[in-house]
């Protein structure tokens, strides 16, 4: 997991996004993308990742599944109550 505090640039800088593959030798098109805004799924879609929407940050679902949620949240307990949506097993 990349936040903005391992990085030089937090939001709206693309550090924050372009960090994972050259940190740990991970392909975009295998990383997930969690964000509370459209910037943050737009920028999913441009990196070639999978974008996961909350809405805890204020955003309509509508607006983060146009600028490309695969699936949108209420919250981060929310997205996990429902992780094996995204195919990744807990157990």
């Amino acid at each position: 997991m990349i936040t903005g505090d391992d990085v030089a640039a937090a939001k709206p800088a693309p550090d924050t996004l372009s960090l994972p593959p050259s940190a740990w030798d991970v392909s975009p098109h295998d990383s997930i993308v969690i964000g509370d805004s459209p910037w943050d799924l737009l920028a999913a879609q441009r990196m070639k990742g999978l974008g996961i929407g909350l809405l805890c940050g204020g955003y309509a679902q509508e607006e983060l599944e146009r600028a490309g949620a695969y699936r949108v949240y209420d919250d981060p307990a929310d997205l996990l109550a429902h992780i094996e949506e995204l195919g990744i097993q807990t157990e």
